[in-house]
């Protein structure tokens, strides 16, 4: 097209004086300059602006050159003109035409459309759709269910509720996730420092593989929010209190793959595509789903279950958030207009909720405490290097969000599910682990039942 359209303006506007020369110089120098500033590659999905002002900047470099070479200036400036209106129309009509609800899938997006939730089996997952369906909100969840469904048996019988078995890298099972979902949250991956040590290669495939792969999925499928669950592990260590717009610094393999997932997210120049970074404090708190390989969760079933509390880095800072108030922060931001979450990173918590890992120990013992002697060990530990203190303010202010559940308040609410005997089975058991869950997953990563139906980079022989 290009081409074509560049030889016929300099050959129609020089009628009188066409020389052939002149016409390939001018068709050689404007196609030459359009794959050099990327019109053909990386600006196809570019907005119409930029695809504007980079065919602009080809036209003038084409009449530049093709005159210094000896072509007729008036012609030369018609045809550049006339070019670029050729080859740039097919552009700006495509982008016109990309802004409609019409998709390649028809898919039907209302505003009672469900949201997909990848990993809405899970522990931060489960509680968010919990909150959604509460809210009335129509959910999806999206999740392997390497140990059943039954998180939601009592939710089964809801028809807000949808749910779809498999993981991202099945293609088949992502279509099916995929289709008519106004909005995608993304929970699912490896998560923990320890969990992502296991295997590197299944790390980076959960962690950053799948993510590009749902990724261009949902601009596919052209869904425009899709919220990304990071983590401030990826501040590392740092004596100043770090914003959104620091330094970072990860410590970990897990942390690592957050910033590369953020990169790949945020680096899509896509015009209909609207990607949120969140970056969680650490979680704390009862789901129904339980985790007790976290900070907070494990002191606590130390001290109920154990009477004493093991503590490594006493004094290193970390930020805390409930699960419930995290679930609220990630419903108030699917609420909110694009416009303010679009390509924003946002760290999630409440500056009134930072403390020491010591700290936490103490209120674990201080609230079982009240019915059993809770005693506190302390280890030295030179693995975990990690020491933050975050701040919240650029999400708190612009969403006016305040955390309701103190850490007292987490603290005595698991406290009193063991009391009840809410957790069926021993707190070390596998099925509150994100390491032990890893070891499952990774047996299966690597069968050959998994390469024949997921995309992998063990799909292709080596």
């Amino acid at each position: 097209i290009a081409f074509a359209s560049s030889s016929f303006s300099y050959a129609i506007f020089s009628f009188n004086n066409i020389q052939i020369v002149h016409i390939l110089l001018f068709s050689f120098f404007f196609i030459a300059t359009n794959f050099i500033l990327g019109i053909y590659s990386t600006l196809k999905l570019a907005s119409s602006f930029l695809k504007f002002l980079s065919l602009l900047s080809s036209s003038i470099f084409s009449f530049v050159f093709t005159f210094l070479l000896g072509g007729s200036p008036i012609p030369l400036l018609n045809a550049s003109i006339f070019a670029g209106i050729l080859t740039g129309l097919p552009r700006i009509f495509l982008n016109f035409s990309s802004s409609t609800k019409i998709t390649p899938f028809n898919q039907v997006v209302t505003s009672n459309s469900p949201v997909l939730v990848v990993g809405g089996g899970g522990y931060i997952g489960s509680v968010l759709v919990e909150k959604m369906i509460k809210s009335n909100t129509r959910v999806r969840v999206f999740d392997k269910f390497i140990y059943g469904k039954q998180v939601f048996d009592d939710l089964k019988d809801d028809r807000r509720l949808e749910i779809v078995e498999g993981d991202v890298t099945d293609i088949y099972a992502l279509t099916l996730a995929l289709r008519n979902v106004q909005a995608v949250v993304h929970l699912a991956g490896i998560v923990g420092d320890p969990a992502s040590m296991i295997d590197d290669r299944l790390t980076r495939h959960m962690n950053i593989v799948s993510t590009r792969m749902l990724k261009e999925a949902v601009k596919a499928f052209r869904i425009p929010k899709f919220l990304f669950a990071s983590s401030c592990s990826v501040y590392g260590t740092s004596e100043k209190i770090v914003n959104e717009k620091s330094r970072l610094n990860p410590l970990s393999a897990y942390a690592k793959t957050k910033i590369d997932s953020e990169r790949e997210i945020l680096q899509d120049t896509f015009d209909d595509f609207h990607p949120t970074i969140l970056r969680f404090a650490t979680v704390f708190g009862h789901s129904r789903k339980p985790r007790f390989d976290l900070v907070f969760n494990l002191f606590l079933a130390q001290a109920y279950n154990n009477g004493f509390i093991t503590v490594t880095g006493e004094n290193q800072w970390r930020p805390f958030i409930s699960i419930s108030d995290l679930a609220g922060a990630i419903i108030k931001i699917l609420e909110a207009p694009k416009e303010k979450i679009s390509r924003q990173i946002y760290n999630i918590g409440d500056n009134s909720l930072h403390a020491t890992i010591g700290e936490i120990a103490k209120i674990a013992q201080r609230i079982v405490g009240e019915e059993k002697k809770v005693q506190i060990f302390l280890r030295k530990d030179d693995m975990d290097l990690r020491n933050y203190r975050v701040s919240f303010n650029k999400f708190q202010e612009l969403f006016n969000f305040r955390c309701k559940v103190s850490l007292d308040d987490g603290a005595r609410e698991i406290f009193e599910h063991f009391k009840k005997g809410t957790y069926k089975k021993p707190y070390t058991d596998i099925y509150y682990s994100a390491l032990e869950t890893t070891k499952e997953v990774k047996r299966e990563f690597y069968s050959e039942s998994y390469k024949k139906t997921h995309f992998s980079d063990l799909s292709f022989k080596e």
